[in-house]
């Protein structure tokens, strides 16, 4: 896996649309550096539709994206990581908290969120795949492009390298 998002941002900058994910967001993954296209998944508060499709679905070149407007719960844990290493997920982008980075750090599956937070939320609610997502001043739609690593996270409306 050869690229750089400084190299994509100076060579595609006057062809193609290049958002980049706010710095706040950090890695509790082992993955430091991943691309691929992007599955977006909306959640309220509950992970359920997150948990079915990390292990039912191939997850081969695939970045999840979740939005559950930063709710204070865990969404991903050791748990759902095993599933995306074991279905091949490249990483998991959460604008939320996850929890058991003692763990996740070890996976070798990409996880980036906003923080931390123990507990998790036991009410199922609906959650709806597929959708488009916008937060801290990004969009993201299912079939973008994600290319990271340690410069940060850049999304584009189609594969570029």
């Amino acid at each position: 896996m050869s690229f750089s998002t400084a190299d994509i941002c100076d060579n595609f900058k006057d062809q193609e649309k290049i958002q980049v994910l706010s710095p706040k967001f950090k890695n509790y993954g082992k993955k430091t550096k991943f691309q691929g296209e992007v599955v977006t998944i909306k959640l309220d508060k509950s992970n359920w539709i997150l948990i079915s499709t990390l292990k039912e679905e191939n997850g081969e070149g695939k970045v999840v994206v979740v939005d559950v407007d930063q709710e204070f719960y865990g969404i991903v844990g050791d748990k759902l990581m095993a599933f995306a290493k074991k279905n091949n997920y490249e990483a998991i982008i959460i604008n939320g908290y996850v929890r058991d980075i003692d763990e996740t750090k070890d996976i070798n599956v990409g996880l980036l969120a906003i923080g931390t937070c123990p507990q998790r939320n036991f009410e199922k609610t609906q959650g709806f795949k597929d959708v488009e997502l916008n937060f801290e001043g990004i969009t993201v739609n299912s079939g973008d492009y994600i290319y990271a690593d340690c410069d940060g996270v850049i999304i584009t409306s189609k594969k570029l390298i």
